[in-house]
């Protein structure tokens, strides 16, 4: 039985140009500054991923990856004390919190919210205390919802209501793989290139070059040979995300527990990496509506049915397609 859509927002593939602030009309009674990330010190292996070690770059023109990989890991990672969302986090189980965040969690936020307006809330970062949940031994619940959260991007001013805990990996992961292929591609342009953080990854070059890479990285995991990237990557779509499932908990923000999915892996093939990142895990909660409702948004999916959900046949929405997170280290 496939868990309800949130009943937030109708289910719909997105419009462009959709306002990505989720608003809460909210006058802040508590105002400090955040530090701007700094002197970035090595990245941890949860740093750009939440859940897994951010992959070397395949291919040449890796300049610069270490340097946006170590800021991503000051800004977002769950294990580090001294991360601005742990930071974040901790502020807000005490009280409401109105900061002015620094550019690199800015960014990883605002991707946040663009996923979860492209999937009408479906994946929604304020899903991050059912980690917290677990580890106190409390029953699940719902997550607190987009309307506890607003976040301005002319300013970086971010506001979160007291309770909520924010879960940034799958937006940190598929932002930063962004941001290093976009930084290789400014070195060698027209070079084709990798980049993998745990589920998400980012390509850029030709499609067939990049498509060599993608079965390298991916062949054991996916089956998927260097044709069917191709056509895949076909229409300038070069952000990929593998998501498996069910053991790997995509959360219901509706019951605050782990999705139980039929599929045992989602492959999406989108414009971008935060965009795949999104659909892949949505596609979980969906269920068997996963891929007419992938192919509408103007993705390529690839989806293989878990043993507990075989009634349901391996499908795909393309005709040419053949974990939690950790808790921060300062608990209550």
């Amino acid at each position: 039985m496939n868990p309800p859509v949130p009943p937030r927002a109708p289910l719909h593939p997105p419009a462009p140009e959709e306002n990505r602030e989720a608003a809460r009309p909210a006058s802040p009674d508590a105002q400090a500054q955040a530090p701007e990330p700094g002197t970035p010190g090595p990245a941890s292996p949860s740093a750009a991923s939440g859940e897994a070690a951010a992959r070397p770059d395949t291919g040449p023109g890796t300049a610069g990856a270490g340097e946006i990989l170590a800021a991503v890991a000051q800004a977002v990672a769950p294990d580090r004390i001294d991360s601005q969302l742990s930071l974040l986090n901790r502020c807000a189980e005490h009280d409401d919190v109105d900061l002015v965040v620094g550019p690199v969690l800015g960014a990883v936020v605002d991707a946040a919210l663009r996923a979860a307006l492209l999937t009408s809330g479906l994946v929604d970062p304020t899903t991050g205390g059912a980690a917290w949940r677990g580890l106190d031994g409390l029953p699940a619940a719902p997550a607190p919802g987009l309307g506890e959260l607003s976040y301005d991007p002319a300013t970086r001013r971010l506001r979160m209501a007291r309770g909520t805990v924010l879960d940034l990996g799958p937006a940190a992961r598929a932002w930063a793989a962004e941001q290093v292929v976009a930084a290789a591609e400014h070195d060698r342009p027209g070079t084709a290139v990798l980049h993998r953080a745990g589920d998400a990854l980012a390509v850029a070059g030709p499609d067939d070059d990049a498509a060599v890479l993608l079965e390298r990285e991916l062949r054991a995991e996916t089956g998927l040979g260097a044709a069917a990237w191709a056509r895949l990557l076909a229409g300038g779509r070069r952000g990929v995300a593998v998501v498996e499932g069910p053991e790997h908990a995509v959360v219901n923000p509706v019951t605050g527990a782990a999705a139980r999915s039929p599929w045992r892996q989602v492959v999406v093939v989108a414009d971008r990496a935060v965009e795949a990142q999104a659909y892949a895990r949505a596609a979980h909660l969906l269920g068997s509506e996963a891929p007419p409702w992938v192919a509408a948004c103007g993705a390529a999916g690839r989806f293989a049915p878990s043993p507990a959900g075989s009634h349901a046949a391996p499908s795909s929405s393309s005709p040419e397609a053949a974990g939690p997170p950790a808790r921060p280290g300062t608990r209550r």
